[in-house]
């Protein structure tokens, strides 16, 4: 985590020095509107931070398509947003945008990671049970069901893993030992690491997970969870409060009850609300995955209030965050570097490995193709699928494994790597495929006919969500004017190449 958060201070401070930044922010301070933008005011403001711009409307258009949708913004939404005139426009495009079909698909696959969706190993779900526990997720998204509901049925689920899809969330674990499974369920869940306990204490919550058991049927790879009769014991909660358990009680109906409707709401709603947090900013608003030296403990407490006090919806939880002034701040203005440990400026992180596959899918038309070890029929992907819509981790591309998706073994946000390398670069640069289907842009209907400052202008639109600026637009007349007549039609394949490596392109600003 550091060493992406390093990466933004870097990208964005140099981007900062070339001068840039106009078309990147509107040069006015970020406007600050409810409770979460005056705790984020004051912060900045015992910080000593100077003023906090805002983004512009092309960066935010772009912005919130890709967080929200998990896609870029069309060249007829982003001319259609930058040309309206409306004082809530941007209110406005959240709202569309939390109900768009690619929330959904988009949050879903964040929700994947977190709870280790993978049919191979070391999770072995199989592919039965991926598509159904895929599929009840998408459903606790669509429907807006109350987060600590969700976990309430995912926690005192039993029956086949096949059936009952909920089950799943015990099976999915590396390590399915009562203590494999008690680990992965008080990080997933409450945010702590087990080893960090004393030792009473982790064999007390081990206890809580031996009930669970596992048996076959004759559904080849089927399972059904369910729970052994146990003799009396004490087991802790998250609280650090020892429980009795008395003998054939259900050890995890009390875990159930304290996280999802008694004293645990708050932690599990603070985990959540830490997480999601992260999923937008890269870094969590405290503890750890927190940026060196910020982070907002305050600001943390009021979105989980909000959070418990609108119900556990997640929906709502996104909306705040997107409408906050650190989400409208500017990745690139003056003292970038300074202020994003405290969430003044906008932290430049490059596309997940399944919003770039779908963005060069978008661009070219060109489906991108898969691989899987699974050799069964359920693994067929429909031409129309998108990535991120991919259900299983165990299906993959070389495309995805170069460019950082996660294995989904542990469940961590630290298994997805969203950092350049220098292999990715080398892909970018010389990849024969990707120039092949960068070059079936001008296929796009909208290309045809036209001459060639239009196309190139179509280029930014597509790619930036923004027309080119005077400076870019001379550079580019200039290179036309200086290559011989026969060779200019080369200019727009060099141009479509440049953008598609450019850092506005492969990054989140």
């Amino acid at each position: 985590m550091k060493k992406v958060w390093l990466l933004g201070v870097i990208l964005a401070g140099a981007l900062c020095c070339a001068g840039s930044g106009s078309i990147y922010h509107t040069g006015k301070p970020v406007a600050i509107r409810s409770s979460v933008d005056r705790v984020l005011d004051g912060a900045w403001r015992n910080a000593k931070l100077s003023e906090v711009l805002e983004a512009s409307d092309s960066v935010l258009v772009r912005r919130l398509h890709l967080d929200l949708a998990g896609r870029l913004p069309t060249p007829q939404e982003a001319q259609r947003y930058l040309r309206s005139t409306r004082f809530d426009k941007y209110e406005l495009l959240v709202d569309a945008l939390l109900e768009d079909p690619g929330f959904v698909a988009s949050w879903s696959m964040r929700f994947g990671d977190m709870l280790r969706v993978k049919s191979e190993f070391p999770i072995n779900l199989w592919p039965n049970a991926v598509y159904v526990y895929m599929r009840r997720i998408r459903e606790f998204l669509h429907n807006d069901e109350p987060y600590n509901d969700f976990v309430r049925e995912l926690l005192l689920a039993s029956g086949s893993n096949f059936r009952d899809p909920c089950v799943n969330f015990h099976r999915a674990h590396a390590d399915r030992s009562p203590r494999g499974i008690a680990a992965d369920t008080l990080l997933t869940l409450c945010g702590i690491r087990l080893e960090n306990w004393s030792a009473a204490d982790q064999a007390a919550w081990v206890r809580l997970f031996e009930e669970i058991g596992f048996k076959s049927t004759k559904e080849w790879k089927e399972e059904i969870v369910y729970l052994k009769k146990m003799p009396a014991r004490d087991i802790v909660l998250p609280d650090g409060k020892h429980r009795t358990v008395p003998a054939g009680g259900e050890a995890r109906l009390l875990l159930a009850d304290y996280l999802t409707a008694g004293e645990g709401r708050r932690l599990l709603a603070r985990t959540l609300v830490n997480r999601t947090w992260q999923w937008f900013f890269g870094a969590t608003l405290y503890g750890a995955g927190a940026p060196p030296g910020g982070g907002n403990l305050e600001l943390l407490e009021l979105l989980t209030d909000d959070f418990m006090e609108h119900k556990f919806n997640f929906r709502h939880l996104c909306r705040v965050i997107a409408t906050s002034a650190a989400y409208r701040s500017a990745s690139l203005q003056p003292d970038a570097a300074a202020k994003l440990p405290h969430f003044a400026a906008y932290p430049v992180r490059r596309l997940e490995a399944e919003v770039l596959d779908d963005a060069f899918r978008d661009l070219t038309g060109v489906p991108s193709s898969y691989s899987s070890v699974i050799p069964e029929p359920f693994t067929f992907i429909p031409g129309d699928m998108r990535t991120v819509e991919i259900a299983d981790g165990s299906i993959s591309s070389s495309f995805l494994i170069l460019f950082g998706r996660p294995s989904r073994d542990a469940g961590t946000p630290e298994e997805r790597n969203d950092a350049i390398n220098a292999k990715q670069r080398l892909f970018l640069f010389n990849s024969g495929a990707l120039y092949y289907r960068l070059m079936r842009i001008l296929r796009r209907p909208e290309f045809r006919r036209q001459p060639p400052a239009r196309q190139a202008e179509l280029c930014y639109w597509l790619f930036y969500a923004r027309p080119p600026t005077e400076a870019e637009r001379k550079i580019l007349i200039d290179r036309y004017n200086r290559l011989p007549r026969k060779t200019r039609w080369k200019l727009i394949y060099d141009l479509l190449w440049t953008l598609a490596n450019s850092a506005e392109f492969l990054y989140r600003h």
